[in-house]
């Protein structure tokens, strides 16, 4: 799978290189090389953010896992083309260790230097997804794949719609918030971000996804009722997220990340 089938246009590549970068210099100052890419509000390409930074992660040669912890609205799966059949569910559930829940996803054929990913789908569905995360066996788990990764990243529901994202991200160096241009709301934001430092979550920076010149802020608070009417329902369509003509845009990825 390569690619150039996820990312699309040379600037959307670039726009992953510079994003890649700047949270490489990030993590380095970082005990542990574990992050989780969130969102305020659902449909804001999170989850497109995730895949397609991993991707740029292993093609510059970084070992990564991309775990999907979206419980409510699995997605990460078929972005890459995998089987939903096991994961971090029945990992957290101890029905399956660790090694038979990770899926190897090949990006170059490459004899000499042959460069992919493993990802972790989230298994099958849970009844309560919020107690389940809130184990101590979720932080053992990330722990284990962190020292056998450079880089793994954490794909999470959004931060204002279910308490999930705020009780993984104590249990992660920090979180990438996604925006979306033209459509998240300022005052979503700042919810967002106050309810992650609140929750001593470090905001590595702001990802503004589908980025055009002409984009105007737009009002209220989105899709946020997809995610109350209960479990597994779907919160919108993340396909339209970095494969898009409109990449992604870094504001503020610096290592003067806020702390609680």
């Amino acid at each position: 799978m390569l690619l150039e089938g996820r990312i699309g246009p040379r600037f959307q590549e670039e726009a992953y290189r510079v994003l890649r970068s700047n949270l490489l210099v990030v993590l380095s100052d970082l005990e542990r090389p574990t992050v989780m890419v969130t969102s305020s509000d659902a449909g804001e390409g999170k989850t497109s953010t995730a895949v397609n930074l991993a991707y740029s992660l292993a093609l510059a040669g970084q070992r990564v896992v991309l775990v999907d912890l979206d419980l409510h609205h699995p997605d990460v799966h078929r972005w890459v083309g995998i089987h939903n059949e096991v994961g971090a569910s029945d990992v957290l559930l101890d029905r399956r260790p660790i090694d038979e829940c990770l899926q190897y996803v090949e990006l170059a054929a490459d004899p000499v230097r042959p460069r992919g990913l493993y990802v972790m789908g989230t298994g099958p569905r849970v009844a309560d997804p919020a107690e389940l995360l809130g184990m101590r066996r979720t932080s053992g788990m990330l722990e284990s794949l962190a020292a056998q990764a450079d880089v793994v990243l954490v794909d999470t529901p959004p931060v204002l719609l279910v308490a999930d994202a705020l009780v993984l991200g104590r249990m992660t160096a920090g979180a990438l918030l996604v925006v979306e241009a033209g459509r998240t709301p300022v005052a979503a934001i700042e919810h967002a971000k106050d309810a992650l430092i609140r929750n001593q979550t470090r905001l590595l920076g702001v990802v503004l996804n589908k980025f055009k010149l002409k984009d105007s802020p737009d009002s209220g608070y989105g899709r946020y009722g997809y995610y109350g009417d209960g479990y597994g329902t779907p919160y919108g369509d993340d396909s339209d997220g970095a494969l898009s003509a409109n990449g992604p845009t870094v504001v503020g990825l610096s290592d003067d990340h806020d702390r609680p």
